[in-house]
This record gives structure tokens, sequence and C-alpha cells, in this order.
């Protein structure tokens, strides 16, 4: 087998650094999705068109055979998609009836309105009351209660997690708990609160300051937090504004600006993808990958790489998810920061020292009380996550005398093993993901022996496929195997035990499938959140792979 994963990884690295750009970085072309494909066309209705015949036909190529739409790449049935894409097709007939669009109309199920955005979406068509979309206000005091019991009883968040069939009041922009929403929250709210009070009270103050925030947080790039579904909302919001104020020249300009940035968000199928790139978890990913292998015919890749990581470093010495000029602000987050960092200190560039301390910095102010990290500002409506917590302890690993903070987070992970063995995650697909970022970790500080590594590889070995992979969907149900689920999970435990033979028969399944120009077929594994759905990366199909061949050579020795 040294032979055959020897020839996969030479391969496999040769494809890999083809994806860098001439600017160093890595990015991969996310698959489309549900949600900012009908968000898109949404905005086209808005301005009086027609969603292109491109899109129109991603929707209907996209329909399954029970009639109903997936969120995303892996189009499992999901009723909120399927409502969100009938309301479009629904607009189109009407204005210009086709048999297709008929026929797959006469095909979707028929389910009631649940989700409160998508209620929202058929309000703007005139098919909900502007009225029901929210709790009333009265209701604030209560909410500001539950934010007092779960800040102090994290535990809670399970058990009193925010109805998805209704809006918070247009009131709490104004209210203090606005500030502590997580971030996407708030970009996504103030949006939706611009819209239905524009339908509603229409209260002049409480509009000028809706809009007054939505102008503050667009980004110079022309979007706002460089996603598809919340910048649609955002010029939504503002082309309501001047259908109800009338037109205004600067608004106008700003959004002429937002259809720009939502048109790079068009895929080649025909459908729109939620973030625009994930280039600096890409680059970081991709530059340890090529770092572990250490190939000689990646220094030139190695180099630009760690070059354009150091470049993009935000101002707070964090980096944030996506990068794509000096003049942005992006907000970092722990795990771009955890891998740009871990990626910087493996690669030993001179340069690179300053970038690493202040990454370094970033990462032990924000590791909370309890030891874990979450995504970005610890309480602002963010949790602990099991694999940004996992991809700290590496970071903090590598630079050595962080042995306090290290302690901490392990503790941490240790006690977020469920009782069957898995731990989840937030980003990845999901069990498996959370799990060998959990025992990846827990290796790396010298707790190969634990009871936490020991369950949690005998529960990798109980949810492995007959075929000698992993699969799972963005809820955790298993299904058929992906590449980059076997590869994570067959590293892992190969991480834990070289002989494991359920980690040969999952080096065996990357083996079989790689194909002949070193790369291997994209699952949807990467996820936004779950009413979004996920996403498919070139990237993560070649990166993660990689490790776990290499990873197989390592302990071959």
């Amino acid at each position: 087998m040294n032979k055959l994963a020897e020839s996969a990884v030479h391969q496999g690295t040769a494809h890999l650094m083809k994806q860098q750009n001439s600017s160093g970085s890595f990015e991969g072309e996310l698959s489309s999705s549900t949600f900012p494909s009908c968000a898109y066309a949404w905005v086209k209705f808005a301005q009086n068109h027609l969603p292109d015949q491109m899109l129109i036909d991603w929707f209907l190529k996209n329909q399954n055979p029970d009639g109903t739409w997936g969120l995303d790449a892996a189009n499992q049935p999901n009723r909120e998609a399927t409502l969100f894409v009938k309301l479009i097709l629904a607009q189109v007939a009407k204005q210009n009836p086709d048999p297709q669009i008929t026929e797959a109309l006469n095909r979707t199920p028929n389910y009631p309105l649940a989700l409160a955005l998508n209620k929202l979406a058929y309000a703007a068509f005139g098919d909900f009351n502007w009225d029901k979309l929210t709790i009333p206000r009265r209701m604030l005091p209560v909410m500001t209660l539950i934010k007092k019991v779960l800040a102090k009883f994290p535990s809670l968040q399970t058990f009193l997690k925010p109805p998805r069939n209704v809006l918070p009041p247009v009131d709490l922009f104004n209210s203090p708990m606005f500030g502590n929403l997580f971030i996407a929250e708030q970009y996504t709210l103030a949006a939706v609160f611009t819209m239905i009070e524009l339908n509603t009270r229409r209260r002049p103050e409480v509009v000028k300051s809706l809009v007054n925030w939505l102008k503050k947080h667009m980004l110079p790039d022309n979007s706002w937090f460089r996603v598809n579904y919340i910048t649609a909302l955002s010029v939504l919001a503002l082309i309501e504004l001047q259908r109800v104020e009338g037109t205004d020249d600067e608004i106008q300009a700003i959004i002429d600006r937002g259809i720009s940035w939502l048109q790079s968000t068009r895929n080649a199928d025909g459908g729109c993808r939620e973030a625009l790139n994930l280039n600096v978890w890409d680059t970081a990913l991709s530059l340890i990958s090529l770092l572990e292998i250490a190939n000689a015919d990646g220094n030139n890749a190695i180099q630009s790489a760690s070059k354009w990581l150091i470049e993009n470093q935000s101002p707070d010495g964090g980096w944030a998810f996506s990068r794509m000029g000096p003049n942005e602000n992006l907000p970092s987050d722990a795990d771009d920061t955890a891998l740009a960092a871990l990626a910087l200190i493996l690669s030993k560039t001179p340069t690179a020292a300053a970038a690493i301390q202040s990454a370094l910095n970033w990462l032990t102010t924000r590791q909370r009380f309890d030891g874990c990290w979450s995504t970005y500002l610890p309480g602002q409506g963010d949790v602990g996550c099991v694999s940004i917590t996992a991809h700290a302890i590496e970071a903090l690993q590598e630079a050595t005398g962080m042995e306090a903070q290290i302690s901490r987070a392990t503790h941490w992970i240790k006690g977020q093993i469920s009782s069957d063995g898995y731990w989840t995650d937030l980003w990845l697909a999901k069990r498996t993901y959370g799990t060998a970022c959990a025992i990846i970790a827990l290796n790396k500080v010298g707790m190969k022996d634990t009871t936490e590594v020991s369950r949690g590889v005998r529960w990798l070995e109980s949810v492995q496929n007959s075929d000698g992979g992993w699969g799972e969907d963005m809820f955790g149900n298993r299904k058929d195997s992906t590449i980059e689920q076997t590869a994570w999970c067959t590293h892992a435990l190969l991480l834990a035990n070289p002989g494991n033979r359920a980690a040969k028969k999952g080096l065996n399944h990357l083996l079989n499938r790689q194909k002949s120009d070193g790369s291997w077929d994209a699952s949807c594994v990467g996820i936004y959140w779950e009413i979004i759905g996920g996403y498919a990366d070139p990237i993560y199909a070649s990166v993660f792979p990689l490790r776990a061949l290499n990873q197989y050579l390592k302990g071959s020795k």
C-alpha cells in the first residue's frame, strides 16, 4: 500500500498546487445553494425583472423526483427550501407561463409555511400578513430574561433556542440585546426589520436608524458580511425603502453596488453560492497540507501562500473567513485565526514572527472562561465549538509555552463528548468532523490513551460504511460515504493507532476513488447554518485525503 499511497500523494499534491491563485491564495469555487439562489431571484423581481433562464433552469434541474428541493448540493428533501423555490417559480409562472414550470409546481408538495424567513418572502409577494411576522413588543422583557438565564447557564441553550416560525419585534434593534446577538443574526435582522417596519408602522426614526446601520455595515467590496443571503436581504430592504419613500440617488447607488456583488456569487451551473469564497480557510488548510507532506516541489507554493496569509491578516491580529483587501472590516474569527496561525508556525517563515505573535495574542484573549473558543466573540450569541477549540489547541501546541490555555481547552473538549462517544461540530458535517478534530487535538497534546479518545475511536469504527468510508449529512444522519469525511476519520484513527483496521479500509476507499488527474470528487460537507444548508468545496476534497494518506506514510516508516 505504501507505493500506492506515495503515488496518490504525489498526484494529489500536484493537483492541489494547480488550484493556487497567482496571488498565493487557494480558493475553491463553492457549490450553489437554494436559499441564495432564491434570494437572488427575489432581488430580480424587486427590480421588476424576471430571473434569467439559467437560474430558472437551475431550479428545474435540482427538483427531486418527489417534487421537493434540498437546501444545498446534497439535495436532501427540505420543506423550507421547497417552499422558497415554489414561491419563486410561482412568480415566474404568473408573468411568463411555461409548461416546464407548471409541471414542476404541480409536482411540488403543499407544505404549510413555518420558517419566519420564508414567511417574510411570501409577505413581500403579498401571500402573508406582515403584521404576523413578529412576536409582540411586550415580549421583549421576556426575551431579556431568557438571555440572562442563558448567560448564567449556557448548557440551557440546547433547550431554549429562539423560535424559527416567528421573528423578534422590530424594537429589538434599539435594545441592548441586539448588540449581543450572533453577528450574522445582527446583519440578517437589520435588513429584515427594515422591510417589516416599512410595511407596518413606518416610524421615521426607526427606519432612519435601521437604514443608517445598513449603510454603515456595507463592506468596501459592496456586500454585507460577504454572504449572499444577507446581502440580498439588505438590497431588498433598500429597494423597499425606495418604493415607500421615493427614489434617493445615494440609496440607489448602494443598491446597484450590492446587486453587482450578488452577481459575483453566480456559478457556472446557473445557481448562486452563499459565500463569495473562503479563501483564508482554503489557503490555511492547503498550506498545512503542503507543509505536512514536505514536498520540495511545493516550496514556491508554500512561500507564496505564507506571504498571502501574512499580508491578509486583520489589524486586530486575527483572520476573517474571506479576505479581499487591506481596507475591509469583516470580523476575525477563531477558526480561521487558529488555522492561519498554525500554518504560519509550521511554515517557519522568518517574516511571519510578528503575525504569529499577534494571532496568538488574539486567540489567548478570546478563549472563553470555560476553556473553549467560539466562532467570534464569546458571549455574543456564540457557542463553544469543538473543531475551533481543537484547531486552537493545535496552534498553541506548536507555538509552545501555552500549557495553561491548552489544559483548559482539552478539559472542555473532553467534557463535550456525547454518551455515545462522538463529538458534534458546528461548521463541517458533523459528528465525524467533531470527533476527528477532538481525537487529533488530544493526540497531539499527548492524550492518546485517554478514555475519551478510546471512546471516540470506537464510535468512528462503529459508523464506518461497508465500502470503507464514512458519510453523514449536516444533521448527523448517516449517508453514503464522502471523500472528505472518510479522509478526516481515517486521519484521526491513524493518529490514534497507525495499525487501526478501520483506517486501512478508509485508506483503500480513498485510493480507489482518486481520479487520474490526482483529484477526488467533492461532496457537500461544509455547513453555513441549518437554515441555509451547506456547500461543497473542491479544496476540501484535496487537502483532507492528502493529510490522511500522508499520516499513513508517516506512521508506516
